[in-house]
C-alpha cells in the first residue's frame, strides 16, 4: 500500500523472488504521487533491513519523476538532487512530473530549501540526502519506542508531550541502502510536520489494539509525536490484511473502541478468564487496564469519559452480574483490582476522565482500603512515591488517611524517600550504549515478537504473512 501510494509496484519473478522495482506512470487512476514515510519496528529492522532499503528506493524513484522540472525551477538544487539520487544509478532515468502531481517532488524542494535557510552553510550533497530521508526506526540493537514502558510510570512525567519528545528521539533514526541506523532526528521532526494521515497493517487477528502495548508504542506513539509537532492529532486508520482478499481501512477509532465493545466489555470474554484464577484476572487487570491507559495517554480523543465510566461498571461494579466484584477483591486478585483502580484514579487525576466528585471518592476509598489491608501491589502506579497518593489522601476519611499515611512510610526504606524506577522522563536514559541496548533487546525480544503478525504495505505481505511495521502517508503540498 505504501508503494501504491507512491506509485511504485514490487516486480517479482517467475519463483515469486522479488526482483526489483517498477515505477508506474501518471494516468486517469493514480493521478498523484503521495508522499510516505515509513517508521519500522526494531525487530521488523532486524529481519528485513533490505526491505527498509528497497523502501527508501521507491521514494527517490518518486522523486526522480520531477527531476527535469526541479532543475529548470531550482537549478541551485542540482547538486542536491543529483546527491540525494545518487544511490538509483540504473534507475535514474528523470522526469517531468509537476510538483503539484507529485507530493514527494514538492516537499522535498520545500525541505532542501528550509535546511539551507537555517543551515547557509551545510554541503548541497548532505542537503539532498536529510531531505530525502523517509524510512525511519530506533537505532540499531534498540527495541521499542519507549512508551509503553514510560505510560507504565506514570508518576514520572505530567505533560503528554514530554512522551511524545521520547517517540522522536527513540525513532529518529534514517535507514537506506547507504544508511544503517544515522541519527535524524531533526529530519524526523520535519517529516511530521506535514504528516495528515497514519495507518498500522495488520495481517493476522491472532492480537489485538488492546491486548498488547506494541500497538500503541508504535502507532499511538506515533500519532502522539505527530500532535507534538503540530499541536494535533492526524487521521489514523487500520488496514486488516488477515484476508488479502477481502482488504479493510478502518478509522483506528472504530476498530479500537469496536475491539472494546467485543471483546474486553464482553461477558463470553471474561467469564472463562474468571476461571482461571489470578492469571485471568491479570489478564483483564494488569494487561488490559494498563494497555487501554496507554491508548488514553496516546490518543485522549479515542479514550473518553464514557469508556471509564463502562470500565468501572463492569470491573468495579459488576454491572453483567458475574461476581466479577467479588472475584477481583479475593485471594491475590485483590493486587490486581488495586492495580485497575490506580490507574483509573491517575486517569482522573491526569485530567483524562471527568468523573464526578461521588465517583472520585468511591474510588479513592476502595483504593486505600486494598492498600491498608494488603499492602503496594508493586506497579509503576502504586509505589509509594506516585503522586497519586497526594489525590488520594483529598478523597479519603480522616481514619483511612491516618492508616494509609502509616503503610506509606513504612514502606519507605530508612523513612527516605525510596525510588522506584525513574521519577521523571528525564531520568530515563534515552541514548543508551549499543551493548547495552543490545542486552536489552535479549530481553524484551519475547515481548516483541509478536511484531511479525503485522505490516504495512501489500510489499511486505507478499513477503511475509505475518510481520509488523507502522507507516503513515503525508500528502500536504
Amino acid at each position: 500500500i505504501g508503494l501504491d501510494l507512491l506509485g511504485v509496484k514490487p516486480v517479482w519473478n517467475n519463483r515469486g523472488i522479488l526482483k526489483g522495482l517498477e515505477k508506474l506512470p501518471l494516468d486517469d487512476v493514480r493521478k498523484r504521487r503521495l508522499d510516505v514515510v515509513f517508521t519500522s519496528s526494531g525487530l521488523f529492522r532486524d529481519l528485513y533491513g533490505s526491505q527498509l532499503a528497497l523502501l527508501n528506493k521507491a521514494v527517490l524513484m518518486a522523486l526522480d519523476s520531477s527531476y527535469d522540472v526541479i532543475i529548470k525551477k531550482y537549478p541551485a538544487l542540482t547538486l542536491s538532487l543529483d546527491s540525494a539520487l545518487s544511490s538509483l544509478n540504473d534507475l535514474k532515468i528523470g522526469g517531468n512530473e509537476s510538483l503539484t502531481l507529485n507530493a514527494v517532488a514538492f516537499n522535498w524542494v520545500n525541505e532542501a530549501r528550509e535546511i539551507l535557510k537555517e543551515n547557509p552553510s551545510m554541503d548541497s550533497q548532505r542537503v539532498g540526502q536529510l531531505a530525502s530521508y523517509r524510512v525511519f526506526a530506533t537505532a540499531p540493537g534498540a527495541y521499542g519506542a519507549g512508551i509503553n514502558r514510560l505510560v507504565e510510570r506514570s508518576g514520572s512525567w505530567d505533560d503528554r508531550k514530554e512522551l511524545g519528545e521520547v517517540f522522536i528521539k527513540r525513532v529518529g533514526y534514517a535507514y537506506s541502502q547507504d544508511l544503517e541506523g544515522e541519527v535524524a532526528t531533526q529530519s524526523y521532526k520535519r517529516q511530521l510536520k506535514n504528516v495528515e494521515n497514519t495507518y498500522l497493517g495488520r495481517a493476522s487477528n491472532l492480537y489485538g489494539l488492546l491486548d498488547n502495548n506494541d500497538t500503541f508504542d508504535y502507532l499511538g506513539g506515533l500519532n502522539l509525536a505527530i500532535e507534538t509537532v503540530i499541536g494535533k492529532q492526524p487521521n489514523s486508520f487500520v488496514i486488516n490484511n488477515s484476508n488479502s482478499q477481502k482488504i479493510k481501512i478502518e478509522a483506528l477509532q472504530m476498530a479500537l473502541l469496536g475491539e472494546l465493545r467485543g471483546r474486553f466489555l464482553n461477558p463470553q470474554w471474561i467469564k472463562p478468564l474468571m476461571k482461571e484464577g489470578y492469571s485471568g484476572a491479570r489478564t483483564m487487570g494488569s494487561e488490559f487496564i494498563e494497555y487501554l491507559w496507554g491508548w488514553q495517554v496516546t490518543s485522549p480523543e479515542i479514550i473518553t469519559d464514557w469508556v471509564w465510566e463502562e470500565v468501572k461498571a463492569v470491573y468495579i461494579d459488576d454491572k453483567l452480574n458475574l461476581q466479577l466484584d467479588e472475584f477481583l477483591s479475593s485471594n491475590h486478585q485483590v493486587h490486581v483490582q488495586t492495580n485497575i483502580l490506580a490507574v483509573m484514579l491517575v486517569a482522573i487525576q491526569k485530567d483524562f476522565w471527568k468523573a464526578d466528585k461521588k465517583t472520585q471518592k468511591e474510588l479513592a476509598q476502595k483504593f486505600a482500603q486494598n492498600i491498608i489491608k494488603n499492602g503496594i501491589p508493586g506497579s509503576g502506579h502504586t509505589h509509594a512515591n506516585h503522586p497519586i497518593y497526594d489525590f488520594v489522601k483529598t478523597k479519603i476519611d480522616k481514619e483511612s488517611l491516618k492508616e494509609l499515611d502509616k503503610v506509606l512510610d513504612d514502606s519507605r526504606l530508612d523513612k527516605e524517600v525510596e525510588k522506584q524506577g525513574p521519577t521523571t522522563v528525564q531520568e530515563v536514559k534515552l541514548e543508551k550504549n549499543i551493548e547495552e541496548e543490545k542486552q536489552e533487546a535479549k530481553e524484551n525480544k519475547d515481548e516483541e515478537s509478536f511484531l511479525m503478525y503485522f505490516i504495512l504495505a501489500a510489499l511486505f505481505i507478499l513477503l511475509s504473512g505475518l510481520i509488523k511495521s507502522i507507516f503513515f502517508s503525508r500528502i500536504k503540498g
